[in-house]
């Protein structure tokens, strides 16, 4: 093929690796799931807190920060040429480090032709290029904002930057080595054993200049240590400053290890890894359900290669076994081997986003199983009409895996229904509803807390958002506004994960109506939108009305008692009705317990349940003046309880022995029957 050919080949590969990586990315995939939304509420932080500059993220079980600052770049960008913030910006920026991760393999395809002249031909880093851009394993992960997509590309070009440096005796490709080695540090745990795959290729490279003939374009013998060196100085200096963060708080480094490790106590999954090692080798067979079952990361069950990318794979892996001597097929055997590492010694084997990296050399693999067929079609060692089609045959076998690729992300995958729970859609869209409401409107939410990125990324990113509304977990806790309400309030429920509150409102509320429902894919509720109208009153009052002063703002109203028999044991359900007078300046937990005297006299407690209230879902520090508050408290009865009359008694109480009413007498509600 001529350069002009070639170049324009190539400029062909990089649009389609563009193209499938940006088309439809502001609705493919759809919503904002947790990963994601977390690493853009710290790139928004960045962005707009000049204080902030974090070298890990604490949060989310401990994320290196590459990027989230990536990200904050993006978001600085979007909103300067008139965008947003959001997940879209987000999938961009992966989208362009997907590209530059094509771009980065046919930049080693070409060294390795340097390394080995004559053993690949000029179609070989076009291959590669083609390979990577249409694999879906790669394209799927192009499109998701969070870091894995960084792993391939980081591979790739710190060892096409130290071949470059070793062949060319420059000092810049070996300093840019390890400023790219130094990177993978700040990217993600699953690149951390890229710095160590570095060793075999110096060894491979040493042996190979060792035992090859003298040549006048071979390096001095210093060069090439001199630029290691510079290579490991460089990375080291980039690396001091978050080793000294690790060595301060060595919990971080340990943290997301520790708790997805095989050996750990805390791991999912059963496997060890020499399972884990056959769920990996499988990944790359496409016969039945041989991977990464979870929706959010692959079409479920479906192999890391469609079949027309497998059969030049396990051709490149035949050829690579073969030359195992030479050192082009080494440094690809190793790259694949130790990127699969992270996932081998870890849970839920196969785990794609954890591997990711192992895509480089697995396109570059099957890249030389499509090129041995090329190089037989343009030597045409023989005139039989099997060898004149080989050529057309590479061709053939890379347009169907793309076709395949587009197909199975675009028309399977991104039609499935799990995606709605998979991307959070339906939580992204309350938290752009709510966002979007001016702050003086009353919202309410349950069960999820405010604090949930795909929740609180909506309303902290909007410049006139309503902000955060009440959280609680409606199968705990009720808060509503005791007397007549001035506006609107709006409570959004979360029917999938709470089914009491659609059975309260009637009752407490009589007057709500649902204005709105969220829908999953396969047509179910997911949330429900009920709006009580201006100057409504309340319904429902306590069974047992009980007036008491309690203290620090709050008064009691009374309280209900329900004793179930279930399978699990007898439940006595407590319901509190609280009044709030001011808010709470303390945070309290409350005490329900039930007592029983004996024959002495003497009082003895025989069953109880303390909590915050709302099983901690809307502490007393959040209480407003105006609310009335249903909390409720499930005591479970001892089996042995003997059937007969007890007292029940509440209070509330800080750890520091502070306790409401002052005093530390505890309310009596009244005596339970327990039959």
């Amino acid at each position: 093929m001529s350069r002009r050919l070639t170049l324009w080949l190539f400029l062909a590969v990089l649009a389609a690796a563009a193209g499938l990586r940006l088309w439809q990315i502001n609705v493919i995939p759809p919503g904002f799931h947790f990963d994601e939304s977390f690493e853009g509420l710290e790139a928004w932080r960045i962005l707009t807190d000049p204080g902030y500059r974090p070298l890990f993220l604490t949060g989310n079980f401990g994320v290196p920060p590459l990027n989230a600052y990536a990200n904050a770049v993006t978001f600085g960008i979007a909103q300067f040429v008139g965008g947003e913030a959001g997940p879209t910006a987000m999938r961009v920026t992966a989208a362009l480090f997907g590209v530059l991760g094509v771009l980065a393999v046919a930049a080693l395809a070409m060294e390795l032709r340097h390394l080995q002249p004559g053993r690949f031909t000029a179609a070989f880093p076009l291959f590669a290029a083609a390979l990577l851009a249409t694999m879906r394993w790669h394209i799927h992960f192009s499109r998701i904002g969070i870091e894995p997509v960084l792993v391939p590309l980081e591979w790739t070009a710190a060892t096409w930057l130290f071949l470059r440096g070793w062949r060319t005796q420059r000092w810049l490709p070996y300093a840019g080595c390890g400023v790219v080695l130094a990177a993978t540090i700040y990217t993600y745990q699953g690149a951390w054993i890229i710095p160590f795959l570095m060793g075999p290729v110096v060894l491979v490279r040493w042996l190979h200049d060792r035992f090859t003939p003298a040549t006048p374009e071979k390096p001095r013998p210093l060069a090439p240590l001199a630029g290691t060196l510079l290579t490991a100085a460089a990375a080291a200096i980039l690396v001091a400053p978050l080793l000294i963060v690790f060595i301060q708080n060595p919990d971080l480094l340990f943290l997301r290890p520790s708790q997805i490790a095989v050996t750990s106590e805390q791991a999912a999954t059963p496997q060890g890894p020499l399972k884990n090692m056959l769920a990996y080798l499988m990944m790359f067979v496409p016969v039945g359900q041989v991977g990464d079952l979870d929706p959010r990361r692959n079409l479920p069950g479906e192999a890391a290669l469609n079949l027309w990318q497998a059969l030049p794979f396990w051709l490149g892996m035949a050829l690579t076994l073969w030359r195992i001597r030479q050192p082009a097929y080494i440094i690809l055997l190793v790259g694949l081997i130790g990127l699969l590492l992270p996932g081998v010694f870890s849970e839920y084997a196969p785990h794609y986003h954890r591997v990711l990296g192992a895509a480089a050399p697995a396109a570059l693999i099957a890249a030389a199983g499509l090129d041995a067929l090329w190089r037989l079609w343009e030597r045409r060692v023989t005139k039989s009409e099997v060898t004149r089609w080989l050529g057309w045959a590479s061709v053939a076998l890379l347009l169907a895996g793309a076709l395949v690729s587009a197909r199975d992300y675009f028309v399977r995958w991104a039609t499935l229904p799990d995606l709605f729970y998979a991307f959070d859609v339906g939580l992204w869209e309350i938290g752009q509803d709510i966002a979007a409401r001016p702050a003086s409107e009353t919202w309410y939410l349950t069960p999820r807390d405010a604090s949930h990125p795909t929740l609180a990324f909506a309303w902290t990113t909007q410049g006139k958002s309503h902000g955060p509304p009440v959280t609680f977990d409606g199968r705990a806790i009720f808060p509503l506004t005791a007397g007549e309400t001035t506006g609107p309030e709006t409570y959004v429920t979360i029917e999938s994960e709470d089914f009491r509150t659609r059975l309260l409102l009637p009752e407490v509320l009589p007057d709500a109506r649902s204005v709105k429902e969220v829908r999953d894919r396969r047509g179910q509720t997911y949330a429900t939108y009920h709006v009580r109208p201006p100057y409504s009153l309340p319904s429902r009052p306590p069974q047992h009305p009980l007036a008491v002063t309690v203290g620090d703002g709050i008064r009691l109203a009374g309280y209900d008692v329900q004793l179930a028999n279930l399978d699990t044991g007898r439940i006595l359900y407590v319901q509190i009705h609280w009044l709030v007078d001011a808010p709470p300046t303390h945070d309290w937990t409350v005490f329900t317990h039930l007592l029983h005297g004996d024959d002495q006299g003497s009082v003895n407690q025989v069953a109880g349940f303390d909590s915050r209230p709302g099983n901690g879902s809307l502490p007393t520090s959040r209480w407003q003046a105006g609310w009335r508050i249903l909390d409720e408290y499930q005591i479970t009865l001892p089996a042995e309880l003997a059937p007969g009359a007890y007292q029940l008694e509440i209070g509330l109480y800080e750890p520091d022995g502070e306790q409401l009413p002052a005093g530390g007498a505890a309310i009596m509600l009244g005596d339970v029957t327990v039959e």
